[in-house]
């Protein structure tokens, strides 16, 4: 199971597990209630929370803290006016802290607590954020509008044709600056930040993992257009069937540290361009090392590899329009039952540190294995290079690249349609190897990801 499956299984888990059991509401319940869980006890419950407890105690009736049991439903004291049992809501694009808190009916400040978020301003995509899901009715849902130049909250009411009163609860803030979003009551969506002609924006996986190809979907009113970046690369963002939909495809660089990135999406509508922006998780792609002796020395020099690597990087920067694949992508030999080195792992070359990493998947052959393209595609390149050998590149469309490394003979040349199993060479031993096989890589908006991906997921 690959760490994509991996991360939103226990997403999915982590939801399920704080979902409340099929019961009614118990009268009295003053402020938000959380589930008892296998392994719970009332100091972790307090700690988490920000309360103690003598007071979740006193205020639940518990004689004994030692007592609790799982399924037990816990008011949780210092949340006065916040109801509905606490589950998890994973993060969209465009939900920031006020607007998630006017969703769920409660202050800035107690969702900031009930998260521990010490930086309420960087609540990132995918984020599993603890809210209390109202146990009738759902999140409020509305529209968000932005104050302009010179107006207050009472001149946005009249233009909304709504009350000032419920626009101060909503914004959270008593500050009236220029852009200052306002959560308008009533409507049919879920509040966000997003600017005004900018609809939605999903991330698949979210959160994001190290080596693996991110999926960017948006939806934009008619007529407007719309770029992005993500982890500081440009999205090659491409209208879908659909009027006002958008995909991208993205690579997450496997050395990207864990953390957050930002993915930032720039509307433009009628010549004026807004932007949002919003941090995006990393999670680490789970590779291993190894260690790898006796390949030439000159295939390591950088007066070598530091030339070969830009004009490769150049080859595969650009995004033609037209999606050339729709179906899994095939492996490019017939040996993909096992592999001699996968995709990723950190390297050492020669004694040297692991500074290296591998950019694709190898597979066995000899010079008699015949290389078969795996998917529809044009050939950008095909010729010898020092550190890849000789190697072929095939552009499949929206900035999708497949490579094909230390081949012993090249039979297409740049220009070439290929189609998906065509012979398009023969596995070999040249530039940096100590034996025949064939490296294959794939290259997703410039960045180098995990091939195996692409034979079990069909991307868009």
């Amino acid at each position: 199971m690959n760490a994509r499956r991996s991360l939103v299984g226990l997403i999915l888990c982590l939801a399920v597990a704080a979902r409340p059991p099929v019961a009614a509401a118990q009268q009295g319940d003053v402020g938000p209630v959380y589930i008892v869980q296998d392994g719970d006890t009332l100091t972790a419950i307090a700690l988490r929370f920000g309360t103690t407890v003598d007071a979740l105690a006193q205020t639940n009736g518990i004689s004994d803290p030692g007592s609790i049991q799982p399924g037990m439903r816990l008011v949780l004291p210092g949340y006065e006016g916040v109801s509905g049992v606490l589950t998890f809501h994973v993060v969209e694009f465009g939900e920031s802290i006020g607007s998630l808190a006017a969703s769920y009916r409660m202050s800035p400040a107690d969702l900031a607590r009930l998260n521990r978020w010490a930086n309420p301003a960087a609540v990132y995509v995918g984020e599993p954020a603890v809210v209390p899901e109202p146990e009738t009715g759902g999140p409020v849902p509305g529209r968000t509008a932005f104050l302009s130049d010179g107006e207050g909250l009472l001149e946005a009411a009249v233009r909304l044709n709504t009350s000032p009163w419920l626009l101060t609860e909503a914004a959270g803030s008593i500050w009236e600056t220029p852009g200052l979003p306002i959560y308008v009551p009533g409507g049919e969506s879920r509040l966000s930040d997003l600017p005004n002609g900018l609809e939605g924006v999903e991330l698949d996986p979210a959160p994001v993992v190290q080596g693996y190809t991110t999926v960017v979907h948006a939806t934009t009113s008619a007529g407007a257009d719309l770029e992005g970046s993500l982890a500081s690369h440009s999205l090659n963002l491409m209208p879908a069937d659909s009027e006002g939909e958008w995909v991208a495809l993205q690579g997450i660089y496997v050395l990207q540290p864990p953390g957050v990135v930002d993915l930032e999406m720039t509307v433009t509508v009628d010549g004026v361009a807004r932007s949002y922006r919003q941090p995006v998780q990393v999670v680490e792609g789970g590779f291993g090392r190894e260690t790898i002796q006796g390949v030439p020395a000159e295939t390591l020099d950088p007066a070598n590899t530091a030339p070969e690597d830009q004009e490769i990087a150049q080859i595969v920067s650009a995004a033609t329009s037209e999606r050339m694949w729709s179906s899994l992508f095939e492996f490019p030999t017939s040996y993909h039952e096992t592999f001699p080195s996968r995709f990723g792992t950190r390297r050492s070359y020669n004694g040297s540190a692991y500074i290296y990493y591998h950019t694709g998947l190898d597979l066995y052959g000899n010079p008699e294995t015949p290389i078969l393209a795996p998917a529809p595609g044009r050939v950008v390149f095909a010729g010898a290079l020092t550190v890849r050998g000789n190697a072929t590149y095939i552009d499949h469309g929206w900035g999708v690249y497949t490579g094909y490394l230390h081949q012993s003979e090249i039979l297409v040349k740049p220009g070439d349609l290929v189609e998906t199993g065509q012979t398009i060479g023969m596995v070999g031993a040249t530039g940096r190897v100590t034996g025949a096989h064939l490296h294959w890589e794939i290259w997703v908006g410039g960045v180098p990801v995990q091939p195996l991906e692409w034979t079990e997921r069909l991307m868009p």
